[in-house]
């Protein structure tokens, strides 16, 4: 209770000081806190038994060798898992903020908005975690439009992706980076011809993802129904980020509009993630760590802090229904656990 309690008047000073960047400072320590010495949650165990494997018998040169070379170093210098999560988690962390401070208007809001609609999910996936705080590093590359950003980014995924396999699909955003607003029937085009495909030759991709693990392909493999549920979220989503980042507003910056241009691009060319929620639902991932982008660029318009009622109901549904559909409903293994289960916090 003495770190929920932390964290309520945390999020009060937050919402009330949403430009302070001392508040997103304390807002970073407290999360580190919270991740770093945290020692139960629902994929705790996994990582135990991962970091328990004999230093000798660590293999890096494989696929998601980057988090066994991580591991390899930790063990050489004699550090515990928990001391291994330590530091990793203020790097992750450092990371995410780092994108924060460098884009966001109301810098404090968006660490409250993350503290309690993304993170209590986010340090749970911990090797998906690390993998999009380094994915993030190519998209402020992006952003800023600096020199060879587009090869930058590249190496970021492609270092991600030995955190983290799923990570190379992020590399479809190579189609959003444009000047121009990609049309969505283009997009579509391509969903409904490649989901035709994919119906087509499911048992043919079946055996071929099971080749790298039949066990995790078994494991992920969809529904029917999770299908449609995560495909109307992606198209839900396009909506809302439209809805605050209309590519044709007159108001602001060259630099400005580009930035929204850009953003509505990465979520029109989220649509083909629909092909992939057919075989492997797990990748709802990538929206919701994208959502995190989406959360800095949504919070900088004034529309959402105006008088008028419509967005605020918009924003805050925007949130409360990703926290209900992948925090709360699984809150014993992810935000009780954050708060209950922390080494200085006892």
């Amino acid at each position: 209770m003495i770190a929920f309690f932390f964290g309520v008047v945390l999020s009060g000073l937050a919402f009330f000081f949403k430009r302070s960047k001392i508040i997103l400072l304390i807002l970073f320590v407290f999360m580190w806190l919270l991740f770093g010495w945290n020692y139960s949650n629902a994929d705790r165990r996994m990582y135990t038994e991962m970091y328990s494997v004999s230093i000798s018998k660590i293999e890096f040169l494989k696929f998601e060798g980057g988090y066994s070379f991580l591991m390899f170093c930790s063990r050489y210098l004699g550090l515990s898992l928990q001391e291994f999560l330590i530091i990793v988690s203020g790097i992750v962390l450092l990371f995410i903020f780092r994108f924060f401070y460098i884009f966001s208007n109301v810098p404090a809001f968006v660490g409250l908005c993350f503290l309690w609609f993304f993170f209590p999910l986010e340090y749970v996936v911990l090797r998906n975690f690390i993998a999009f705080s380094i994915v993030l590093q190519g998209f402020i590359s992006v952003f800023r439009n600096e020199k060879y950003y587009r090869e930058k980014f590249v190496l970021c995924v492609l270092l991600a992706s030995t955190i983290h396999i799923s990570s190379l699909m992020y590399l479809i955003f190579l189609l959003a980076f444009k000047e121009n607003e990609i049309k969505i029937k283009t997009i579509v085009f391509w969903v409904i011809g490649l989901l035709t495909i994919v119906l087509v030759s499911h048992d043919l991709i079946f055996r071929i993802l099971s080749i790298y693990s039949k066990d995790k392909v078994i494991f992920y493999t969809t529904s029917l129904s999770l299908f449609l549920f995560y495909s109307s979220i992606q198209i839900a989503n396009l909506w809302i980020v439209k809805y605050f980042l209309k590519s044709d507003d007159v108001n602001g910056t060259t630099s400005d509009k580009r930035l929204n241009i850009m953003i509505v691009n990465i979520n029109i060319v989220m649509l083909l993630l629909i092909v992939v929620y057919y075989e492997m639902a797990v990748f709802i991932r990538i929206l919701l760590n994208m959502s995190i982008v989406n959360l800095v660029f949504i919070t900088n318009k004034s529309i959402l802090f105006g008088e008028k009622k419509i967005p605020k109901i918009l924003f805050l549904s925007y949130l409360l229904f990703g926290f209900y559909c992948f925090i709360f409903l699984v809150r014993e293994k992810t935000i009780f656990p954050l708060f209950d289960s922390n080494l200085l916090f006892k």
